[in-house]
């Protein structure tokens, strides 16, 4: 049985940091990962290839850029208990 979760993922790397079990939780990991990187305040999320969701920040400048980590949806296997 297939199971849906949520990554935590390095946009430039590729590599996962955790998965959460629904994706507020991965959200409110994502913002707070982001928020120590420096990524203070956010504009919006958005959807993006390859089942991520990204947010859209803005710096001190006003520039606009994609934050660090983000949400990548996948599958884990999960026995079937009864």
């Amino acid at each position: 049985m297939h199971k849906t979760v949520y990554y935590l993922t390095h946009q430039d790397t590729g590599q996962r940091l955790r998965y959460y079990k629904s994706l507020a939780g991965a959200r409110i990991a994502q913002r707070a990962r982001n928020r120590l990187l420096g990524f203070r305040r956010r504009i919006q999320r958005v959807e993006s290839f390859d089942n991520w969701e990204v947010e859209q920040c803005e710096l001190q400048d006003g520039t606009i850029v994609t934050a660090t980590w983000v949400i990548e949806q996948g599958h884990v296997e999960q026995e079937d208990v009864s």
